[in-house]
Order: structure tokens, then sequence, then C-alpha cells
């Protein structure tokens, strides 16, 4: 297994904030990670860091929403109404 990237993707994910940078890695281990895990073989890892890159791009301009503030009504639960035959 052969986990080399070009100069110019090293180049664009050195021009990153430290923190992006960080994501960047994260991601990627991520991927690495579950690959070893589910057995299938690597890709190229210069379309794995370009792609980590915009997703830790994605992130940081669209941050996921905190599930707490999400709801701030009462949640209401109708049960679904089950035959006499299914029951």
């Amino acid at each position: 297994m052969q986990l080399t990237i070009t100069n110019d993707t090293l180049r664009k994910v050195n021009n990153l904030s430290a923190e992006k940078r960080a994501k960047v890695i994260q991601i990627v281990k991520r991927h690495l990670k579950a690959c070893a895990k589910n057995g299938c073989p690597t890709e190229s890892m210069d379309r794995v860091y370009l792609e980590a890159i915009d997703v830790a791009e994605m992130e940081t301009k669209f941050p996921e929403v905190k599930k707490d503030s999400f709801r701030e009504w009462e949640v209401r639960h109708y049960d679904q109404y089950v035959s006499p035959k299914a029951a």
C-alpha cells in the first residue's frame, strides 16, 4: 500500500490554517481507518486529501446545528394504530 501525495496537494494542505489542517488530517485518518476496517483498498491519496479539504471547508462554512437548541417545544408522540388481527 503506497500512501503518497503530489507536491501540489501537499502545498494545498500546508497552506491551510492550523485548525483546518488538523481537521483535514483527522478526516484522512478516519477514512484510512474505515478502509482498513472494511478491508477495501485505499484510493488515490491525492483525491482523499482534496475531498477532505472540501469537507473541512464545508464544515466551517455550514456548522452543524446544535441539537439542544433545535427543539424548543414539547414533542408529542402518537401511537400507530394496530389492528386486532395484528396484535
